[in-house]
C-alpha cells in the first residue's frame, strides 16, 4: 500500500496499521485475522468476528507543546555561515527540521511552495502541535477472545507507557498514550438481542503538527566591506524579513 500523505489521512493510515495482523484462534484451533474498520462496518462490509473500529473523536491544541512563533530552517547543502545568533545552526537541533509534518521525511525534496524549487535555504514557523484523539473499539463473540485482545492492546499496540506510532509518511515516530479503558459488552440487535457482543472501548492520544506558514524558499544575502548587501534574495516573505538582515 502507498504511503497517504497530509494532516490525518497519514495517522489515519498508520494506526490501521499498527491494529492490522492480529490472529486470534478459536476453538477448533483455526487462526482467524482481526479485521480493522474506520467506523463500525454497516451493510454493505462483510464484517466477520473479531473485529476493530477506529474512529477520531477530538482535535486539540497541544498548547503545553507550542513555543514562540520562532523560524526553522532546512538546507540544500551546506548550511550559511556568518548569521546573526539565534537565527540558524547545523548544530541546534531545534532551529533546524528534517521533515516536513505528514508529507516526507526530507523537506529538500519538496518542490510546490513557492520559490522552494531552486532555493538554497527553505524556512517556515514552527510548527503547531496538536493531539489527535481516537476512539479504539473490539468486538468478539467469544470472551477468550476478548481477554486476549485486551492483552495483547494493552501490552502490545498501545501500552500505558512509551507507546509510540511510526508515520511512514514522513518517518517520524509520535506518542501515542492511553488515556482510557472500558467494558462496553451488549447484546447483539442483529441477532434478535440473543448473543452477546463483547465489546472493549480504548481511548488514545496520538501526537501531530500542522504547518502554520508555507515553506519558503530563501537565498543568502553577502555582505561587503562596506556592510551592504552584495548579494540578492532569490525569495522572501514578510515573515522572513528579519532572517537575512
Amino acid at each position: 500500500m502507498a504511503n497517504r500523505t497530509g494532516f490525518l489521512l497519514a495517522e489515519d493510515q498508520a494506526l490501521k496499521l499498527k491494529f492490522t495482523g492480529i490472529q486470534l484462534v478459536d476453538d477448533r484451533d483455526a487462526t482467524r485475522d482481526v479485521q480493522v474498520f474506520f467506523r463500525y462496518p454497516e451493510g454493505e462490509t462483510e464484517k466477520k468476528y473479531p473485529f476493530v473500529t477506529l474512529e477520531l473523536m477530538e482535535i486539540n491544541h497541544a498548547r503545553n507543546r507550542q513555543h514562540s512563533d520562532n523560524m526553522v530552517y532546512a538546507f540544500r547543502g551546506t548550511a550559511p555561515t556568518g548569521q546573526p545568533s539565534g537565527h540558524y545552526s547545523t548544530e541546534d537541533a531545534a532551529g533546524t527540521f528534517t521533515y516536513y509534518p505528514n508529507e516526507t521525511s526530507d523537506v529538500t525534496t519538496l518542490t510546490g511552495f513557492a520559490g522552494a524549487a531552486n532555493s538554497p535555504f527553505l524556512s517556515t514557523l514552527e510548527h503547531a502541535p496538536v493531539d489527535l484523539i481516537y476512539q479504539v473499539t473490539t468486538f468478539t463473540r467469544s470472551a477468550i477472545h476478548d481477554r486476549y485482545l485486551q492483552a495483547h492492546i494493552l501490552t502490545k499496540v498501545t501500552p500505558f507507557r512509551r507507546g509510540f506510532l511510526v508515520i511512514p509518511a514522513d518517518g517520524t515516530h509520535r506518542h501515542m498514550d492511553m488515556l482510557d479503558w472500558r467494558s462496553a459488552d451488549m447484546l447483539d440487535e442483529e441477532a434478535g438481542f440473543k448473543k452477546r457482543i463483547f465489546r472493549k472501548i480504548y481511548t488514545i492520544s496520538v501526537t501531530s503538527e500542522i504547518p502554520v506558514t508555507n515553506l519558503v524558499g530563501l537565498g543568502q544575502v553577502a555582505r561587503g566591506e562596506d556592510g551592504y548587501p552584495t548579494g540578492t534574495t532569490t525569495f522572501k516573505d514578510k515573515i522572513t524579513l528579519d532572517v537575512l538582515a
